[in-house]
């Protein structure tokens, strides 16, 4: 990884739901839209996470990660990221396809519909990478071992199975993860691994721990900025 890359971590691209717990996880749609002009502006280049890891890198490569595979992913930022010729790579939790986010209603928080089998595949056809991010969402540090990697493991195999197409990328749930956790990760076959910590990453990067840069509901294009070239100039 000669060229420094940068991820950037997204959840929601729509607007605030009433009664939601982590309101940091909606980014509106119109806000996301200036943020892909400004990547657009400064030079970025968009990949696949798998191929950040296994190929050369162009310069100012950028990763444009979304959590959970939510149905606003197809409404409200694929439209974008065509518009602005950028990819993406999803992470989808394989036990929740056509559901809702489970695990955080069982918390108290609001329900959110998640991309169903048929909006996945139009989406593949649309060229999105699709990575796990488990079975069911479970916190991987904090269940014994082997749920953990029946989690890790099983997820893969059942989304290679439904869309037919490889699963090499991971993302921990809550960005839990240890080193028992990224061995199992690489055991299972995935090439490479996205965390919650925050920076950017070089050949130094374990990348079974890749970092990201979280981009939340407040985040408007002068924070936007701040982040990318905080990551740039300082690493994190």
């Amino acid at each position: 990884m000669a060229e420094k890359l940068t991820i950037l971590m997204y959840h929601k691209i729509e607007p605030l739901h009433a009664g939601a717990q982590v309101p940091g996880h909606y980014v509106d749609p119109a806000t996301f839209r200036k943020q892909m002009a400004v990547l657009r502006r400064f030079g970025y280049r968009s990949v696949r996470l798998a191929d950040a890891v296994t190929q050369p890198l162009p310069k100012r490569p950028v990763v444009i990660s979304f959590d959970d595979g939510y149905r606003n992913f197809q409404t409200n930022a694929l439209p974008v990221l065509k518009e602005y010729g950028f990819g993406s790579t999803v992470f989808l939790v394989s036990e929740q396809i056509g559901g809702d986010n489970r695990w955080d209603v069982l918390e108290g928080d609001v329900s959110e519909s998640l991309m169903n089998q048929e909006e996945i595949a139009a989406c593949i056809r649309e060229g999105v990478e699709f990575g796990s991010h488990s079975s069911s969402h479970a916190r991987l540090t904090q269940v014994d071992q082997s749920l953990a990697w029946s989690e890790i493991s099983d997820s893969k195999s059942s989304l290679e199975a439904k869309f037919r197409i490889p699963i090499t990328t991971f993302c921990y749930p809550y960005g839990a993860q240890n080193e028992q956790t990224r061995r199992m990760v690489e055991k299972a076959g995935y090439v490479c691994a996205c965390s919650t910590d925050k920076g950017i990453n070089d050949s130094t990067t374990d990348r079974f721990a890749l970092r990201r840069i979280n981009v939340r509901r407040d985040t408007m294009v002068a924070g936007f900025v701040m982040k990318l070239w905080r990551a740039k100039l300082l690493g994190r």
